[in-house]
């Protein structure tokens, strides 16, 4: 990974701490206690993990995707954050 995703890696390491429990509070997470409800940790992914991207509108005998590395979640949409280094 480059070294200018150092960036993305601190942010996503940041939205993980804010969701896991921690020693001060070990029954609840700091989203837990803002938000009066357990976040959804179904799109957490290992950072720098191989993705794929669907491309569409390709010919026959095209590809169909792209591969690239996880590196967030979109705090803004409900998507992901990939580097695609193409």
């Amino acid at each position: 990974m480059p070294k200018f995703l150092w960036a993305e890696a601190v942010s996503y390491a940041s939205w993980l701490r804010n969701r896991l429990p921690s020693r001060a509070t070990p029954d609840h997470t700091p989203y837990d206690l803002i938000h009066s409800h357990r976040p959804d940790l179904s799109q957490a992914h290992e950072f720098g993990c191989k993705v794929y991207i669907h491309i569409q509108d390709v010919g026959k005998l095209e590809a169909r995707a792209e591969e690239a590395a996880f590196v967030g979640v979109d705090e803004e949409s409900k998507g992901f954050r990939v580097y695609w280094p193409k």
